[in-house]
């Protein structure tokens, strides 16, 4: 045989290769596609239930206060306080962490300052 009808012959094999490669891909995405809607409305949900269950264990955690004898409004107030507390340390915590001297990378600088000084 002759390189030409062989480089045709394998041009075409490429060719239909690629438009079944293509063909799978998009079947795949189809596929996958139609999981979306039904995905998003569970994170919805998710995003709708969680905080209101969050509130209620709030809500039942100071009930059970008042049931060991804490005046109602103090058994609100001492979770509250908790909630409060917890939520600035966690904030001041993660704002410390994004500072931009903890974010840099010292190791690799000083690496690459020290090579550049060696030159």
């Amino acid at each position: 045989m002759q390189p030409a009808p062989l480089l045709l012959d394998l041009m075409r094999q490429v060719r239909e290769l690629l438009l079944v490669e293509l063909s799978l891909a998009q079947a795949e995405l189809r596929e996958r596609g139609k999981s979306i809607p039904s995905s998003l409305t569970a994170v919805v949900a998710g995003l709708i239930l969680l905080p209101v269950g969050v509130v209620l264990f709030f809500v039942a955690v100071s009930l059970f206060l008042r049931r060991l004898g804490a005046p109602l409004d103090l058994a609100f107030l001492i979770v509250a306080l908790v909630l409060l507390a917890g939520g600035a340390l966690a904030l001041w915590w993660g704002a410390n962490r994004l500072k931009p001297s903890r974010l840099a990378p010292v190791k690799s600088m000083s690496q690459i300052s020290s090579l550049l000084g060696e030159l």
